[in-house]
């Protein structure tokens, strides 16, 4: 399968997880309660698949670290991106200004991991970003 395909089928995922953040906000769950349930179970999934597929785990302690930091800024942002959805009148805004990571991570990605980006790609990067201030007016 290729990139678009996963990413397509991820994007598909997070859309539903979206809305049910949306819903279960609407009925009173805090953005603790609820990710508390999705990364307590996310986290059981994933064991079940390292142990099943024997995947190697990081012993490196930069690798360490840096899953530590990940982990840190999946808590923070999840959880104002998740109050974020439960607040705004559309949880599609609250999503479309989160989704302005594309912008941080193509620029990063060039700048620091020496990805290519072509002029075609980097104004498709800037409409969606339009798009988004476009939204939030």
């Amino acid at each position: 399968m290729s990139w678009p395909s996963y990413a397509l089928i991820g994007m598909s995922c997070f859309a539903g997880m979206q809305l049910t953040f949306k819903y279960l906000s609407g009925r009173g769950l805090s953005p603790a309660a609820i990710l508390v349930f999705v990364f307590g179970f996310g986290w059981l999934l994933f064991m079940v698949h390292v142990v099943a597929a024997r995947t190697p785990m990081p012993s490196s302690p930069a690798a360490i670290a840096l899953l530590f930091l990940a982990g840190l800024l999946g808590y923070v942002g999840n959880f104002f991106a998740v109050r974020a959805v439960g607040l705004a009148p559309n949880a599609g805004y609250a999503v479309a200004i989160s989704g302005l990571q594309a912008l941080v991570v193509t620029l990063v990605s060039v700048m620091v991991l020496g990805a290519s980006l072509s002029w075609m790609k980097a104004l498709g990067v800037m409409l969606c970003c339009l798009g988004v201030a476009l939204l939030v007016i």
